[in-house]
């Protein structure tokens, strides 16, 4: 099963609407796809979300006593009610589309809302993508020369941006491997760098200062006129900065001073203005 068609089952997984066959393709495909795992999580929590705005949904006094007059069930003056002669209250509602549509507005924007499509966070990704990458679960092309390396990953983005083919040998970590991610149609180059220091791996992607994580914390280093963002989830930590167009992520679960102090010190220092 591919992204493609996991990605149409996803909705139908939480729903609980799959044939067992159905079910356990998806659930295999999810194991292995980092990306499918963030979309049926997304897609979990926005139906969470609904359920909780449609039970919340209250309207206001003059609105609900317009609609039930309009179907005929207000209470009489009193508070005694009364049973209409007449046709029944779904003939009454096909007559009155003013609140049919009164009503199903206010059930339904909250949700429509709701709906509405969330991006992924590529940093998010980098930081829930790394540890699969350490375990092989997610997979990547083995390649340990370091200048065939990015030349293939510089080819897979058309040679519009190259991954940051750092030097990590003083702290004992060489590239074993690297692969091309996408997400919202945006293209990472991911490059894994493995041996005696914990594993680390770098994401480079095109963007700008609109990618930083809102709860990130900022850092900046005014030699080099650069900005720093560390952010962490569950022990693995990573530090964002810019240079250019290109942005650069370290992920490991080195300590965050010391993973800081290496995206300092190969970060290359943005020229002074003219």
């Amino acid at each position: 099963m591919n992204c493609e068609e996991a990605q149409e089952l996803i909705t139908a997984l939480i729903d609980d609407e799959l044939s067992e066959w159905e079910s356990a393709s998806i659930k295999s495909h999810l194991e292995q796809c980092v990306r499918c795992q963030a979309m049926h999580q997304q897609e979990r929590a926005l139906k969470a979300e609904v359920r909780m705005a449609a039970a919340s949904v209250t309207a206001p006094a003059d609105l609900r006593k317009k609609i039930l007059l309009g179907l005929g069930s207000a209470p009489e003056q009193g508070g005694v009610s009364k049973e209409r002669e007449g046709p029944g209250w779904l003939s009454q509602l096909a007559l009155r589309p003013v609140f049919v549509f009164a009503l199903l507005l206010l059930l339904l924007l909250p949700a429509v809302y709701l709906m509405r499509p969330k991006e992924l966070s590529i940093p998010l990704f980098a930081l829930e993508s790394h540890q699969k990458i350490v375990e092989r679960s997610l997979a990547y092309v083995a390649e340990e020369n370091e200048e065939k390396l990015k030349a293939e990953l510089l080819r897979s983005v058309e040679g519009r941006f190259a991954p940051m083919g750092y030097d990590l040998s003083m702290m004992g970590l060489r590239p074993v491997g690297g692969t091309v991610q996408e997400i919202s149609g945006r293209k990472i180059l991911v490059t894994l760098y493995e041996g005696t220091a914990p594993s680390l791996t770098c994401y480079t992607f095109l963007g700008t200062e609109g990618d930083v994580p809102k709860e990130a914390a900022l850092f900046t280093d005014p030699e080099k006129r650069i900005d720093f963002y560390t952010f962490s989830r569950g022990g693995v930590n990573g530090v964002m900065h810019r240079e250019g167009k290109v942005i650069c992520i370290l992920v490991s679960k080195l300590p965050m001073p010391e993973l800081l102090a290496l995206a300092r010190s190969k970060a290359q220092p943005t020229p002074p203005p003219l």
